[in-house]
């Protein structure tokens, strides 16, 4: 009986070791296709979130160019509510100096159109007949046109360029037979004058003009008689003058909105969503009107077609509001496109590498459990594969070394190339804005306008906020004084604003002769310094912070200590610690430079954190 059990138990013993490569495949095959699936769905989500920050900057740059031209029709208006009458010689030297070929390419006419009562029809078309302060001829053929008797007109009188757009000249806005939508567009008109606020009609306007045809929309502005109030809609339309107004061209306005190379495979439709004020006709408010497609940017025969499988592609939709329209942004594209060869080829090779692997484990399994003889031979395969890829992961850690370092360079890069931009761009443009407001209050009379005047303080009051805002923005980007004078002062910099900002107490020591190091060390323990910080307001419940700073023999030691609450070391297990976003940013930065970095309690209680890099 001895012998039977002891061939029952060997034999049940062989079947479980035969059984085992099995399990081992099974988990293998398993554990590679849902790693397959993890990566492919990784992959996918970073091109969509690419897919959509480039959409977000096209529908930016969108934006950014309606605000320039309308600001454009608030300059006009501004001219036109002015003490001093308004003639067709200012306006067309006002439009001259606006460059509109060169700072606005794509605003092909600016005009002002105004109003004219039924009783004023024959003196005012003679009066325009006579006008010769730009054309010595004067224009002894102008009529209001289309010809016919109204209670009232909404004549386009001032036209520039006049070139080109003679068909304009004198056209009632109000009665507009030849308009796509005529209903709809004295709609948009008596919408301008009752409103008082930026107005664009949402209809697409066929233009031939100057040897070219294209597709165009216009905007406009009411103009009120200075002095009147226009607080409710009888008011406005009773102190109303006229609007001025501004047609551009679409295809131009899209230009450039996505580089040549991503518009080749992502496609964006432009549509007109309705009114955002109140709808302008109900058979039309419903539907939306397609004004562009980026098709119109390429040629015929590399366009995309017009939809694609829902699955294949990403899409988003962004809406935005221009002249109490409300306009949505389609884009489009396919997803092949957006996530490139060597991402998409990633999860098949993940996979690939896994339904090998596991094909190897099974084999080598396979090989212990049909022969024990070979077992140490295998042994020693094994440590010899568990060696090169222990390698292979020192390797791919100090790969994803340099690239956090890489990324922090480039993240510094952008910050410093934005904060130059806001500086360049936007900071000389408020000062000039400033400037041009402070010449209207010196030319303004004595005993002018007060409104005007209180209207005048008020924007350079929100200049001079926007500018300090706009400064701000730019000492969080990338602080001047740490590229000017080195870390000590702008580490005191920062802790005075930061002490303004939370009312934590924050002292810096340091020696103001110490030497300086290289940038990319400044930065890292400028950025820590920041993210301690910010650790320190959210979590700490702190009431004083002491930074310090100081050199040893060979390395620069900088310490933040807190008075908060401390870690909470006693009761959380080390094994159970999981360190925080912020906590893993600061040793990054640390590693990317060649230091190292500590944190713990501080002496009594609350935190201290302690940076070493070498000189």
């Amino acid at each position: 009986m001895s012998v039977a059990a002891a061939t029952s138990a060997t034999t049940e013993h062989g079947r479980n070791r035969n059984i085992l490569p099995w399990v081992v495949l099974g988990v293998g095959l398993l554990a590679s296709f849902v790693l397959f699936s993890f990566i492919q769905d990784a992959v996918e989500s970073v091109a969509r979130l690419r897919f959509e920050r480039q959409a977000s900057d096209a529908r930016r740059v969108i934006d950014v160019r309606m605000h320039s031209y309308a600001g454009v029709l608030y300059g006009l208006r501004a001219l036109f509510t002015s003490d001093h009458p308004v003639g067709r010689v200012e306006f067309h030297r006002f439009v001259e100096s606006l460059d509109l070929k060169h700072r606005y390419p794509s605003l092909e006419s600016v005009n002002y159109l105004t109003y004219v009562p039924a009783s004023d029809k024959k003196r005012f078309e003679e009066a325009v007949r006579r006008d010769t302060s730009v054309d010595p001829r004067g224009y002894p053929e102008f009529e209001i046109k289309p010809p016919g008797e109204r209670r009232g007109y909404y004549v386009i009188v001032y036209l520039e360029p006049m070139a080109g757009f003679e068909f304009a000249f004198g056209l009632d806005l109000g009665t507009n037979p030849n308009a796509v939508d005529p209903d709809a567009l004295a709609a948009a008109v008596r919408l301008t004058r009752d409103s008082g606020q930026l107005t664009a009609s949402g209809l697409q306007l066929r233009i031939k003009s100057r040897g070219k045809e294209y597709i165009g929309l216009a905007m406009r502005l009411a103009v009120y008689r200075n002095g009147m109030p226009v607080n409710t809609e009888e008011q406005r339309r009773a102190a109303f003058l006229g609007s001025v107004g501004a047609g551009f061209n679409v295809e131009d306005l899209m230009k450039g909105v996505l580089d040549e190379e991503t518009v080749r495979y992502m496609r964006f439709w432009l549509y007109d969503a309705g009114s955002a004020i109140e709808p302008l006709d109900s058979s039309s408010s419903s539907e939306k009107r397609l004004l562009f497609d980026s098709n119109q940017l390429i040629q015929i025969s590399s366009a995309r077609p017009g939809r694609d499988d829902p699955g294949s592609v990403f899409t988003r939709v962004l809406p935005m509001e221009v002249g109490g329209r409300i306009w949505e942004v389609h884009f489009n594209a396919p997803k092949h496109a957006v996530i490139g060869g060597i991402d998409a080829l990633l999860p098949w090779i993940m996979l690939a590498g896994g339904l090998v692997s596991s094909m190897l484990l099974f084999g080598m399994f396979y090989s212990l459990a049909s022969s024990r003889s070979r077992a140490v031979a295998i042994a020693n395969e094994i440590t010899k594969d568990l060696r090169e890829s222990e390698e292979g992961l020192r390797n791919s850690a100090e790969q994803l070394q340099a690239l956090s370092r890489r990324l922090v360079d480039v993240q510094e890069s952008e910050r410093r190339q934005f904060s130059r931009e806001l500086h360049d761009r936007v900071g000389q443009n408020l000062t000039a804005l400033s400037i041009s407001v402070d010449i209207l209050k010196t030319q303004l009379p004595g005993n002018g306008n007060e409104a005007f005047r209180s209207r005048l303080d008020d924007a350079a009051a929100l200049l001079e906020s926007t500018s300090g805002a706009i400064e701000n923005v730019m000492s969080e980007l990338r602080p001047p004084m740490l590229d000017d004078y080195g870390l000590l002062p702008a580490l005191q910099w920062y802790a005075n604003e930061f002490s303004s900002r939370t009312g934590i107490q924050v002292s810096v020591d340091g020696d103001e002769r110490i030497e300086r190091m290289t940038q990319a060390s400044e930065i890292a323990l400028f950025r820590i310094m920041q993210e301690a910080l910010n650790n320190v307001a959210k979590h700490a419940h702190a009431r004083r912070v002491h930074i310090a700073l100081e050199r040893s023999d060979s390395q620069f030691i900088m310490s933040v200590s807190d008075d908060g609450v401390g870690l909470d070391a006693a009761t959380t297990p080390v094994s159970r610690r999981r360190p925080g976003l912020g906590m893993v940013t600061m040793r990054e930065r640390t590693q990317a430079v060649g230091g190292q970095f500590e944190i713990g309690a501080a002496s009594g209680h609350g935190t201290r954190v302690v940076v070493r890099i070498p000189c």
